[in-house]
């Protein structure tokens, strides 16, 4: 090869060793070179105009958010609003009946069962009367004298455009047969309307959730 006798003279085996490590060291370049043109054109960021201006899905609609926390607050604050359909004078009468209902439904005794229902009569709507009067009431024996302590009202859902409606909370004593006594503590979810100009309790619910 190049009329170098690489088996017998040294000289001539060193020059072709040279003539080889030349050669991978341009190979070597070149492929270095080309690598590393590549890796700068991918990696490069595509270039936008600079007056060109990325706008938020919201000014592009032209319309606000609402923030969710004031509508939530908004509803809150009128879900226990009966005002809207009723007076406060309205709302202040039918509260004392569901109060005074609530404290005569309440209060019973085993050895006159129905005292309860006839003391309360004059608070209730006719057909509720008619209606309780088929039950027959019988409390548990720890339960077969109940009084009442005191009563505290709470407001209620409530979006009916003719009943109102009131949560009763009676507390007070149970007495059993022995003479043994315990705390009481009992709900009534009242509701009233107008019948012939008064109001008349027309339903209740005793310890179920509003």
């Amino acid at each position: 090869m190049f009329g170098w006798d690489i088996h017998n003279s040294q000289s001539d085996r060193l020059k072709f060793f040279f003539f080889l490590l030349a050669v991978f060291l341009v190979i070597g370049f070149s492929t270095t070179f080309v690598f590393r043109s590549n890796h700068e054109t991918a990696s490069k960021p595509v270039e936008t105009g600079s007056d060109q201006t990325v706008e938020s899905p919201s000014s592009e609609s032209g319309t606000s958010e609402v923030e969710p926390n004031e509508t939530a607050t908004s509803e809150e604050e009128n879900t226990y609003d009966q005002s809207e359909h009723f007076t406060e004078k309205e709302l202040e009468e039918s509260k004392e009946v569901a109060v005074a209902f609530a404290r005569s439904f309440h209060s019973y005794s085993a050895d006159q069962p129905g005292e309860y229902l006839e003391k309360s009569k004059h608070l209730m709507t006719a057909s509720f009367y008619k209606k309780k009067s088929k039950d027959d009431r019988r409390e548990p024996l720890g339960r077969s004298y109940l009084t009442v302590d005191e009563t505290s009202v709470t407001p209620v859902v409530n979006k009916s455009t003719s009943i109102i409606r009131w949560n009763v909370m009676v507390t007070g004593e149970a007495e059993a047969p022995d003479g043994s006594k315990t705390k009481t503590e009992d709900w009534y979810l009242v509701s009233v309307r107008q019948e012939e100009g008064e109001w008349k309790v027309e339903d209740v619910r005793v310890n179920v959730p509003n």
